[in-house]
């Protein structure tokens, strides 16, 4: 698959007492190039498919890091959906500052109705948006 990549720059307040980025920052900038990565293909995590409400809440997210990104770098976070489950979606989020490989994170979240008073409800992937990842991941 072609990836979808995202460019983001490190704030102030995204750094650490070292002047670096702190490592939970890095899960914030996969979060932010997942939405982008929805709204560039005209939908949002979440949103009404088919009357009901659909969320989609992370069940596993990690990162491993090998390079520091340091407060006004510019870098780019690129998104590749690794495989597409009958309820859940995992990425992999590759962050690059020049090219250079400074992170790689992987997340998996489950598809979920949201019921009113009563929280969330695992669902299978509507069709309509299991065809537009599919069409992404064998792009």
């Amino acid at each position: 698959m072609s990836h979808f990549s995202h460019r983001l720059t490190v704030e102030y307040a995204h750094t650490d007492m070292a002047g670096i980025v702190h490592f939970s920052e890095f899960f914030k900038y996969m979060e932010a190039t997942e939405h982008a990565f929805f709204r560039s293909i005209g939908m949002s995590i979440s949103m009404d498919i088919g009357g009901c409400h659909v969320s989609w809440p992370r069940v596993s997210s990690s990162f491993d890091f090998k390079r520091p990104l340091r407060f006004e770098n510019d870098f780019d976070s690129a998104l590749t959906i690794e495989q597409i489950g009958t309820s859940s979606i995992t990425y992999r989020c590759d962050v690059r500052m020049d090219g250079e490989l400074m992170a790689t994170g992987k997340t998996t979240s489950v598809c979920c109705e949201v019921v009113p008073g009563q929280g969330l409800k695992k669902i299978p992937i509507p069709d309509e948006l299991r065809v537009v990842f599919e069409r992404v991941l064998h792009a």
